[in-house]
């Protein structure tokens, strides 16, 4: 579906542009070893200039391992601005667990394009991290916070380090992307106090809580139970094998009727539309898929998927999908309250009638002036 910009939009999106001084960038830093060009399949059409980035950093999911991680990096049309250009740091939503499922490594979803593109004409680099274990070594630990966390912030030390950027931020995320955006913003000032992020902006963001049950993250829909495919049983796939990972000793029979276990079994190779796609194929969902036992995986990993903290230092945008399945509306909006309640100054949008995708190119209405008068406040 196609939106067309409104003239409050536009007028904002000019704005914006001259407050980054948008105007051919200038080459990569001297330090050129871990940079080379991005494959143009998968790049996008508003970079002059786009590169696959290598860089150093340390495994969030034990806090110690030394490991290299990747992240696509996209430079606008124009003169570098005095200082550098400034930066959406993009949190990408859910694509599997496994390597070649990086987002570096393939082409973007056309709304994706759209949305990164967005930022791109309004000035703006955008540094797009991968995650650990996608595009680099091990499996990705699917919604791990801190490992989310200290791969994306790692990734933008080493943008900042080798582009010609200024170390002006924006965390910018959706789904799971939303998850490692606020994350990151959390975790930010005692991992990386060196980076100066200005605002956070997420739409689809999940919200686990300490007892969070299957039942929070796969409700009816409707208040009915679905008798075909729920587009959210892939996530407890993932979900089941990033705790695997972490504890090989775990039964998969303990927590997945057998009529599951087939595609949980490929699950960890699948990235997340074919996946799907066999999932809703197969019609899987939680009364046909799960057995009880799955709440006590749920308990156990929860943990690693909890916020740091709900107090952000910095103006936090959300938005939210009012008709939005992949990530529960209610559950948004118990994050919502709980940031807010937290004193984080966040700015609210429920979007009526749009879904888990549906609500990511609409919200730009509201969080482009949301931005605009954020980065005025503080000039």
């Amino acid at each position: 579906m196609t939106y067309s910009l409104s003239r409050k939009f536009l007028a904002a999106t000019s704005a914006l542009l001259l407050l980054s001084m948008s105007a051919v960038p200038a080459s990569a830093g001297d330090s050129t070893d871990a940079v080379s060009p991005l494959n143009a399949a998968n790049g996008l059409s508003e970079a002059a200039k786009q590169y696959l980035l290598h860089y150093p950093s340390r495994s969030g999911v034990d806090g110690k391992t030394a490991r290299e991680d990747t992240a696509a990096v996209f430079i606008p049309f124009g003169a570098t601005p005095e200082g550098g250009w400034p930066v959406v740091v993009w949190a990408h939503g859910t694509v599997g667990v496994a390597n070649h499922c990086a987002p570096s490594l393939n082409p973007r979803s056309d709304r994706d394009k759209q949305y990164l593109n967005t930022w791109l004409s309004l000035g703006y680099a955008v540094v797009a991290p991968d995650y650990a274990g996608l595009g680099s070594a091990g499996l990705h630990h699917y919604l791990n916070a801190r490992g989310e966390a200290w791969s994306v912030l790692d990734g933008v030390r080493a943008a900042l380090k080798q582009f010609p950027f200024k170390n002006e931020l924006i965390l910018v995320g959706q789904s799971q992307g939303a998850h490692a955006a606020f994350a990151s913003a959390g975790y930010q000032p005692e991992y990386a106090p060196e980076l100066n992020v200005r605002a956070t902006v997420l739409t689809g963001t999940p919200y686990f809580e300490k007892g969070t049950t299957a039942a929070d993250v796969l409700p009816p829909a409707g208040g009915k139970a679905p008798t075909g495919g729920d587009p959210k049983i892939p996530y407890i796939f993932y979900i089941y094998l990033s705790a695997a990972d972490s504890n090989p000793q775990l039964n998969p029979a303990d927590y997945f009727q057998d009529n599951a276990l087939p595609l949980l079994k490929e699950a960890s190779n699948l990235c997340i539309t074919p996946l799907n796609d066999e999932v809703m194929k197969a019609g899987l969902n939680a009364a046909n898929s799960l057995k009880p036992g799955i709440d006590s995986l749920l308990n156990a990993s929860v943990g690693s998927m909890l916020y740091p903290t709900l107090k952000i230092d910095h103006p936090v945008f959300i938005g939210i999908g009012g008709a939005d399945i992949n990530v529960p509306t209610a559950m948004q909006k118990r994050f919502a309250d709980a940031v807010k309640s937290a004193g984080t100054r966040a700015e609210v949008h429920i979007y009526e009638g749009l879904d888990h995708s549906g609500t990511v190119n609409p919200s730009l209405r509201d969080s482009v002036p949301f931005l605009i008068k954020t980065l005025n406040d503080k000039r």
